[in-house]
């Protein structure tokens, strides 16, 4: 009897064996593919000495800790996700992921949601709701447009005059005007990432119009003026190999040389879109797009 008991044990748990090792691998936490900081509890922020400490690098930062940059502060520090979901956020604002960390690492703030629409340029941590995207709507891409998440391998997941970018934060619904084409007020541009948008365009095209030789197509625009862009044909520069400009014009960080000068006192020393701006009253007065703030 008391082998049959045995063998009847043993039996049932081979049998339970195959459910225990299913049910051990569904428990068992995923391995973390490192694209994600983790948000801590309070008590694991105290436990690390570098949580808030200044940083340039993760590797100054204890894990799972990055160096993470605040736009709001233009400061680097050593920090954690602030959420893992809208739950967590206070004020209207929700949780999204940002590329804020120096490792490429995304990070999960609460930010503001605005009145975006699908397709208009958008600030990732805005300051103000104005700039912020609308409900459902991500801030992606290198310049930041506001578009609804898709999967690059489903065909026709977004709308019209629309494509599947694959952008950070993640693969997003991002304009495309080239086929539709613009209102008569407007111009089809080309961006990054294969981004193109109907703007007013103040200054010259110069997508559409070759620039003189030595010079190259300047594009700016900003969050804060969606749905214009100002353009103009540059000269090239390297500030590390001190190179000169025509005319004694420096040459400035963004590897371009400086415009011509203008007089600030001139109200039509600058074209339309643009206004004379006097960084220091030591230099030159420079024409600049309206929407760069003139020096306090």
């Amino acid at each position: 009897m008391k082998w049959r008991l045995a063998l009847g044990v043993g039996a049932a748990l081979l049998l339970l064996l195959p459910l225990a090792l299913l049910l051990s691998s569904l428990l068992r936490t995923a391995p973390s593919t490192g694209k994600h900081v983790p948000m801590l509890d309070a008590a694991e922020r105290r436990s690390l000495e570098t949580y808030t400490r200044p940083c340039k690098h993760s590797s100054e930062c204890e894990a799972p800790l990055r160096c993470v940059f605040n736009p709001r502060t233009f400061i680097s520090a050593c920090s954690d996700s602030q959420c893992l979901s809208d739950s967590h956020c206070e004020d209207r604002r929700v949780c999204r992921d940002v590329d804020l960390a120096d490792d490429g690492s995304l990070v999960r703030v609460c930010v503001l949601q605005g009145p975006r629409v699908e397709g208009m340029r958008c600030d990732k941590y805005p300051s103000h709701a104005s700039d912020a995207c609308g409900p459902g709507l991500l801030c992606g891409g290198r310049q930041g447009w506001c578009g609804r998440p898709c999967q690059k391998d489903v065909a026709k997941g977004c709308p019209d005059g629309f494509f599947c970018a694959d952008v950070v934060p993640q693969p997003l619904c991002l304009p495309s005007c080239e086929a539709r084409g613009c209102p008569a007020d407007q111009q089809c541009i080309r961006f990054k990432e294969g981004v193109s948008a109907c703007m007013e365009v103040y200054g010259t095209n110069c997508q559409s119009s070759s620039c003189p030789e030595n010079q190259v197509c300047k594009v700016l625009d900003a969050s804060t003026a969606p749905a214009k862009a100002w353009m103009e044909c540059v000269e090239e520069c390297d500030r590390a190999r001190s190179a000169t400009c025509p005319g004694g014009n420096r040459c400035y960080a963004g590897g371009y040389c400086l415009p011509p000068p203008c007089d600030p006192r001139e109200s039509t020393a600058c074209a339309k879109g643009f206004r004379c701006v006097q960084d220091h009253p030591a230099l030159p007065g420079r024409c600049k797009p309206k929407w760069v703030s003139p020096p306090p």
